[in-house]
Order: C-alpha cells, then structure tokens, then sequence
C-alpha cells in the first residue's frame, strides 16, 4: 500500500536528515585524512551509526508503505497490522543499539581531545555505564515478549511487559546522559587561561549537542501521544523524534571535526596568556600540546595559551590542568685572566 500523507511527510523529513548526516561523516572522514590524523574509536562509531541510521530509514520507509504507519487503524488489514508491529519491534532494536554509539563516539572524542587523568577516569567510567545500560536495554527488548512472537502476533498465547513504560524508563537514562555529555567539557574549557569571549565561543562548539537534550526530552512527551485505540495513526509524532533524534545527535557529534576544513570558522586568539598551547581538535596523547609541522601547521588547531594553569579551586574536574612551570638558574662568573679590564691593569 502507498504511504499515508503523515508517512510521506516522515519519509522526505528523515530521508533529508540522513542525507545531512552521511555528508557530515564523509566531511569527517575528509578531515581526518586531510589532517593526516588516525582514525580512533569515536571514528569507527560515527561510521556505525551512520550504517545504523540508514537502517532506521530503510525501516521507516517499509513502516509507511507495508506497515500503515501514519493511517488509522481501522483503515488496515490484519496482514498490515502484523508488519506494523513487526517492524516497530525491529525499529526498537535499531534505536537502541544506535544511540550508545553516537553517546560513546562524542565521548571518545573528548578523551582525544582532554587526556588530563581524572578525565580520563570519568569519561572511562561514564562510557562503561553506557555500553552496559545499553546491552541490557538490547537484551530487554528481545525478551519483552515470551515468546517474542507474541509482540506482533496476536493469536499467540504470551506474556509481555508494558512496553510504553519500557521506552520511557530506557528514554530517561538518554536524558541524563544527553545532559552529562552536554556539560563534560565545560569544567574543562573554563579552566583554561583564556579570555572568556573565547571560552564561550569553545563551549559553542560543544554545546550543538543542546537541541538533541530538547529532542530527548520532547521524545518523552510525544511518547504519551500515543493512543491505545488508534496507534497506528498517532504514533506519527514518536516516530518522526525517535528517527529525528538520532540524526541530529549523529550530525553534532561531526561538526568540530567537520570544524577544521573550514578556516573562516577558526577561533582568533585573544592573546592576554604569557605562551602558546594548543589543542589538537585531531589528536593527542598529551594535555593541550599541538603538533606542528609542515604538514600540519599550527593554524590547523584551536589555539589556547597557558591551558595547563593551575586552579584555584581543587576538587573539580579540569583541576589538574596543572602549571608546569621550568626554573632556570645561570650562574656567571668572572675569572681574573677572563677579565679584560684586569689584562690591562696588568
């Protein structure tokens, strides 16, 4: 059966979505070779996802057309009902497997770009708690249902558990940590001696992030939009955030790779530090140190000065950007026969 015109609108919304987010993983990569910089774990996962976000599209498009998504459900045969809830099922999987790697991959690309050790240790422990959350909403989704068969089957004598509050509870945890990804660089930006003009501007940088936090949480609402009685038409919302979402949250995470083929868009220094330190957006195994050669001059970083300062207020994540201040002591002194005024006197 043809879409309804509410699957035709979530066709052509998402279809243009995920053209955006395949440009911005092909830009990644570009980046990425044209800086002559490895590719890391937060590469291979933005590659994931996007193979997964396609996947969501590809399951959009057979939930409108096969599915009946956006129609009444009255207007359904019993064959399209029985692919209606199939392939809702098989969305649930993809989504659930598509938004640990999108987590994970920004999260990995702060630990290229913050190497300090108590970041290190957070975002090492906010990543196992992700991928585990993660497994288990994957293994709870597969048994939601026993036996599985009875989620789109309704002749089949099963039991399942309520699977709007499943969606919701596994929603909540992507809205803590949509928040927790939000503010992990800021501790870090603001604890660099620079001005705040610039701090701002970095934490612009960071914070494209916000609209997915709005679209996590707006997700939530439209959750309860759906009707009991009628959900294969007012589904329509949910669906569009829950193919929305993900998209954009892809999309974010490349933007300050994507940042670097574009040199209009670099920061200017405002130089009220005592020295240079850089931040490779690329690469490094050290705090703040920018790798400077011919081919990849020091324009092709975010320049910083003085980023290893020493903070003034112990305790918070970024306090151990500490000074690592060198102490040079010359001593000088002026033996007789080095002395001219005393050859002269002789």
């Amino acid at each position: 059966m043809a879409p309804s015109r509410k699957g035709w609108q979530m066709i052509e919304i998402i279809s243009v979505l995920v053209g955006l987010g395949l440009i911005s993983v092909v830009l990644r990569v570009v980046a990425r070779i044209r800086r002559r910089v490895g590719f890391g774990v937060d590469d291979y996962l933005s590659m994931v996802s996007m193979v997964l976000l396609i996947a969501m599209l590809v399951e959009l498009v057979l939930w409108c057309t096969i599915g009946g998504n956006g129609s009444h459900i009255a207007d359904l045969s019993s064959e399209t009902l029985t692919n209606y809830w199939k392939i809702f099922l098989s969305n649930q999987f993809t989504y659930f497997a598509i938004c640990p790697c999108i987590k994970v991959s920004i999260i990995c690309f702060y630990r290229r770009l913050f190497a300090t050790p108590k970041f290190q240790k957070i975002t090492f422990g906010i990543n196992c708690l992700i991928a585990a959350w993660g497994t288990g909403i994957f293994l709870a989704c597969a048994g939601q249902c026993r036996p599985l068969r009875a989620y789109w089957d309704q002749s089949v004598d099963g039991q399942c558990f309520n699977a709007l509050k499943f969606i919701i509870v596994n929603q909540g945890f992507n809205v803590v940590m949509d928040f927790v990804i939000l503010i992990l660089p800021i501790p870090m930006i603001w604890n660099l001696h620079r001005a705040w003009q610039d701090k701002l501007a970095l934490n612009g940088v960071f914070a494209l992030g916000a609209f997915v936090y709005f679209a996590s949480i707006y997700r939530i609402v439209v959750l309860f939009w759906i009707s009991p009685s009628d959900p294969t038409f007012t589904v329509y919302q949910a669906t569009l955030w829950t193919h929305i979402e993900p998209a954009v949250g892809l999309i974010c995470s490349n933007l300050p790779i994507i940042r670097g083929l574009f040199p209009a868009l670099k920061l200017k220094s405002s130089r009220n530090g005592t020295g240079p330190a850089c931040i490779n957006t690329d690469y490094t195994n050290s705090v703040f140190l920018s790798k400077s050669s011919p081919r990849s001059p020091d324009p092709e970083y975010v320049k910083m000065y003085n980023a290893q300062v020493e903070s003034k207020s112990p305790g918070y994540l970024g306090d151990d950007l500490h000074s690592r201040t060198i102490n040079v002591q010359t001593d000088i002194s002026i033996l007789p026969e080095n002395d001219p005024h005393s050859r002269l006197n002789q």
